[in-house]
């Protein structure tokens, strides 16, 4: 007899639940958000990336968990910090006083600026922005150049060429991959990105790649070309109800 003494289960049984509980406990411990978890996005850019996350939104290539997505008062990445601060603050300040509508959250989960990091390395303010943002408590996802270094990641897939010397260039380097504009205004980046958001999880996997590579050559941060959007993309997959995740442990 095969089952264990004293015990009504079939080992067999009790070895493959035991198996999923250590999956199970595997995947919260790398998950970097729990399911239902709120998030306050502010972004440097008023136009490309609130409209890149509001494309995954309406697309439903995210599930529509509470999140919140808002340019920064100025394109200045110390500006788009001190916005992410005051309006959490502002939102644990609202529910203080009971003006909440009945869906929103007392306060976010979690609360990230999305930047670039061109102006902070250029003008010798990148380690103190850093510090400024954990302080602060909030999370950092930057490109280098800046965020077109991601789309470009979509579009073009696993990259690390050394040509995007800049933003400008990063912008160049999208524009002719897409064989269009794409982010002249508001309307046309409706338009635009319909066509490539959807791969995002791909997108993901090769900024992973993009920063083992830099890991493993041991480069200066921040390392150009890469982009931490994929750490902020896999804590809103994780946030989703498990059926609606396309990103897997």
């Amino acid at each position: 007899m095969n089952d264990a003494p004293g015990s009504d289960t079939p080992w067999w049984r009790e070895a493959r639940e035991q198996g999923l509980e250590r999956k199970v406990l595997k995947a919260r411990q790398q998950a970097t958000a729990a399911p239902g978890d709120t998030f306050l996005v502010v972004t440097e850019g008023t136009v490309t990336e609130p409209v890149y996350f509001e494309t995954l939104l309406e697309r439903r290539e995210l599930a529509r968990v509470w999140v919140t997505v808002t340019p920064g008062d100025q394109s200045d990445p110390r500006r788009v910090i001190q916005t992410a601060k005051d309006l959490a603050q502002r939102q644990r300040d609202r529910a203080k006083r009971k003006q909440l509508a009945i869906d929103e959250p007392e306060e976010f989960d979690h609360v990230w600026a999305v930047i670039d990091t061109d102006v902070a390395v250029r003008d010798g303010f990148w380690n103190d922005l850093v510090q400024r943002a954990q302080a602060d408590g909030v999370k950092l996802a930057h490109s280098t150049p800046c965020f077109e270094f991601w789309l470009l990641l979509h579009i073009s897939g696993f990259t690390t060429r050394s040509d995007l010397v800049n933003g400008e260039a990063a912008k160049r380097a999208v524009k002719e991959a897409l064989k269009r504009d794409y982010s002249t205004n508001e309307k046309v980046a409706r338009m635009v990105f319909p066509s490539f958001v959807g791969k995002w999880p791909e997108a993901v996997g090769h900024a992973a790649r993009v920063r083992r590579h830099h890991d493993d050559a041991g480069t200066r941060l921040p390392a150009n070309p890469s982009t931490d959007m994929d750490q902020l993309l896999r804590a809103l997959n994780d946030a989703a109800p498990e059926h609606l995740r396309r990103l897997k442990p």
